[in-house]
This record gives structure tokens, sequence and C-alpha cells, in this order.
């Protein structure tokens, strides 16, 4: 069975102030009693000592004097005194001469008074009390005549809870009633910041990701708290790029439906009319010229998301070398050669930058995007300039163009899947629109960042900022 925490902290306190009580009490009274028979053996051996001075000074052979003297001093100090002889019999008693005679020689205390010291010892009477003996020798002359023997009853522990157990069992009870009020009291205040760190964990896991707790109550409830508190940040923080992933994909499929619909329905179109026949022969070859373009589309979208795939899924690490900037631009610029000049651009790179780790395909294959992507918005020609520099840690690689630019709200979603920042870009002579964000991927992989912006004097700077090599 399964109690809270509370009830544990209720039955804990109980049971430790009952205990405490207990042991406590009991520790008490025996120190209580031990000090009750101290006072009782000081005045009971006084009184043995007095005894045996008097039975000294009259001798044993007068009992009946001795007797009176004995009697009329116990009524004074509440006691029993018995002289005996050297062989340990009664010969006077305070209480009268029903005890003369009875012999008290076996009692350890009375074998250490007849050899000459002082015997005192402590037994349960008959009745259950607590009665103590004192045993003093009689001396006349150096030898021990007999013995001045006192005794008295006083309360045990055991006497003492029999006589009062009823007031005992009310005083129990009574304070029981009061420990299991300040133990309800001390549980519901250690309990309250544990009842809220519960219900504040249920509230989260009912789905309210926004719940948090208070940190309160002792060093350990808080230190959970504030660990609560720290999971469930990081907890949102997950859910919410769940879900920004999940819309991305979303976004994604309905995209990637979008693009091949236009391709597949050009393709579609034109084999059927072809299918239907009579074609002047100058259409048929525009039909077939149409479906050879448009699966040309298809393919080149293909090959872009199955790059940007490669490149975003890839788990493992890159195989990073070390990278001359320049060389890598060079190569890209070497690669395109055939398609710039066809668009009458030129391409310029100047300055120098530092070495970077990475992989150099990867990294060509960022410079060739970004030039081919500068050269095909230079319809009436002009220069691409790729500059080459440092910025403090970083190495830089811009690339400057002449074109028309980009409009400033166009500017943050260019890197954006199948985001087209001139809307009358024809998607049969355009790209998709994964050429950016796959330069972008590339980057992030290398633990770069990549910058659009318009240039003052006309054209776009796209700048690529990359960790650099201490050389």
């Amino acid at each position: 069975m399964h109690t809270s925490i509370r009830t544990r902290l209720l039955l804990s306190l109980l049971v430790v102030a009952m205990t405490s009580a207990g042991v406590l009490s009991w520790y008490f009274m025996r120190e209580l009693e031990a000090y009750g028979l101290r006072k009782l053996e000081e005045r009971l051996g006084s009184e043995a000592r007095l005894v045996a001075a008097i039975a000294a000074s009259t001798g044993l052979r007068d009992s009946g004097h001795l007797g009176a003297a004995l009697e009329d001093a116990a009524l004074d100090v509440n006691s029993r005194l018995i002289v005996l002889d050297e062989t340990g019999r009664a010969v006077a008693d305070s209480i009268g001469k029903t005890g003369l005679g009875k012999d008290y020689s076996s009692r350890p205390e009375i074998e250490r008074a007849l050899a000459g010291g002082y015997g005192a010892h402590t037994r349960l009477s008959p009745a259950g009390r607590l009665a103590l003996y004192v045993a003093y020798p009689v001396q006349r002359d150096g030898a021990v005549i007999g013995v001045a023997y006192s005794s008295a009853q006083t309360f045990s522990i055991i006497t003492l809870l029999r006589d009062y157990r009823a007031r005992l069992g009310s005083f129990v009870a009574l304070f029981a009633a009061v420990t299991l009020l300040i133990a309800e009291l001390l549980a519901r205040w250690l309990s309250r910041p544990l009842r809220r760190l519960e219900a504040g964990a249920a509230a989260f896991a009912s789905g309210d990701h926004s719940a948090r707790v208070r940190p309160a109550g002792s060093r350990e409830t808080r230190a959970v708290g504030e660990a609560f508190n720290t999971m469930a940040d990081e907890v949102g923080r997950v859910v919410a790029e769940l879900k920004n992933e999940e819309r991305r994909k979303s976004q994604f499929v309905s995209d990637v439906s979008h693009e091949l619909r236009s391709p597949l329905t050009a393709i579609r179109g034109t084999a059927e009319t072809l299918l239907e026949g009579d074609v002047p022969d100058e259409d048929e070859r525009r039909f077939l010229a149409t479906i050879v373009r448009e699966s040309e589309r298809l393919a080149r979208l293909a090959e872009d998301l199955l790059a940007l795939q490669r490149i975003e899924g890839a788990t493992g690490e890159l195989p990073i070398r070390r990278i001359d900037l320049r060389a890598v631009t060079q190569g890209a610029a070497d690669s395109l050669e055939h398609f710039t000049s066809q668009r009458s651009v030129r391409v310029e790179i100047v300055g120098d930058a530092p070495a970077v780790l990475g992989d150099p395909d990867r990294l060509q294959q960022v410079v060739a995007n970004l030039l081919d992507n500068a050269s095909r918005h230079m319809s009436g020609g002009g220069t691409v300039t790729i500059e080459l520099g440092r910025d403090e840690t970083y190495a830089l690689l811009s690339v400057l163009d002449e074109g028309p630019g980009i409009d400033e709200d166009a500017l943050p979603h260019v890197f954006d899947r199948f985001y087209r920042a001139q809307t009358s870009r024809d998607r049969s002579t355009g790209g998709a629109g994964l050429g950016l964000a796959i330069v972008r991927a590339i980057v992030d992989r290398h633990a770069g960042e990549i910058t659009a912006v318009n240039r003052p004097e006309g054209g776009t700077r796209f700048t690529v900022r990359l960790p650099a090599l201490r050389s």
C-alpha cells in the first residue's frame, strides 16, 4: 500500500516523539529513583549509626529499654529500627516484640556489618515497593557486639506506573494527541513544496508544457524544483523544435508536390497531344522538346533534393582536411566557365583568405552555386567578383554580382527551400529554389554562417564566414 509523504512524515514524527518521550521519561524516573535512594540511604545510615551508639552505650542485655528507645525514634523518622546481637538475631525492634528473635544473619548487608563494615542493600518488598536496608556494626572495646539495622520503603518505577496507571494513561493520550497535532502541522508544512512540485509535474505530464514550479522548502526540495524547471525548459525546447521540424517537413512535402506538379502536367499534356496524332512536324518537335526540358527539370529537382537530404541528414563527421579557399574558388570558377561565358559574365577572384577545415568538394559546391546564381541574374553580362579575406577568427568568402538585387522583403527568405526571390522567374528557366538552401546546409555543417545583402551600387553580396585555422 502506497502512502503519501505527508502520512509517512506524520507517522515518523509521532514515533520519534513518543519514543523520545518514553526514553527520556524512563531516564529521568530512574535518575529520580536513584536520587531518592541516595538521600534515603544517607538518612538510614545516620539512623543506624545513632542506634549503634545508643546500643553500644546501654548494652544489648536490657532489650526492653532498648526496644522502647527504638519505638520512640521510629515514630519520628518513619523507619523500622532493629538491633541485632552478634549472631544476627533481633534483640530489639521499633515495631514491637513480634519480631524479636528473628535471624537476619543470612542477609548480605548484615554479613558485612557483622564483619565490622557498612552494609546497604535494596530489594522489592512483598508489597511490590522498593525497600532499602542499612546495617551498621555496634562496637564496644573494638569488638563487634551487634548490628544496628535500619530500613524504609520508597517508590520505584514499577510501583509508580502501577499506582498512577490511570493518570499515566490519560497523560500519554494527551501527549499523543498534542504530538499528533504538531506532527500534522509539521508534515503539512514540510510536504507543501512537494505537493506543489507534484501538481506542476502532473500539469506538465497532461500537456501543459508551460507549467513550472517555484522552488521552495528545504535545500533538497529546491534543488528538485530547479531540476524540474530545467528539465521542463529543455523538454519544451525539444517539443518546439519537433513541432517546427514537423511543420517544415509538412511544408517541404507540400512544396515538393507543388514543384513536381508543373513539369508532370506539362509532360502529360504534351504526351497526350502526341498520342492523339495528326500533329504537324513542327509542333511535334516542339512538344518533344518540352518533354525533354521538363524531364531534365525533374532530374535536377531530384538531384537537388537528394543532395539536400544527404547534407542535412548526415550524422557522421565530415571528411575534413585543410583547405585553401582560393584553390576551391578557382576550381568552382573553372567548372562554370562554359556557362558564364555563354552569359557574357566575367569572373574575378581578388584577395586571399586563411585556410579552413572542411570538405573541399562541398565548399566548391557552395562557391559554384553562388556563382551560378549570380551569373543567372546578370542577363546583360558583367562581372561577378569573388572576394577572399578574413575577419578576426573567421575566413571570409564573398560573391558580388551586378544584377538587379533582391527585394528587401525577400532577403530574409532567400535561403528557404523552394523560395524564389524574383517571382518573374519562370520555373521552366529557373531552378527549383533549392540551390541557396543547399548552400546554407553545407555552410552550417562547417560551423559557419552565410548572409545576403544588397550592395549600395547595385547587385547583391553573399558572404560566407568559416572558422579559420591559425597559421
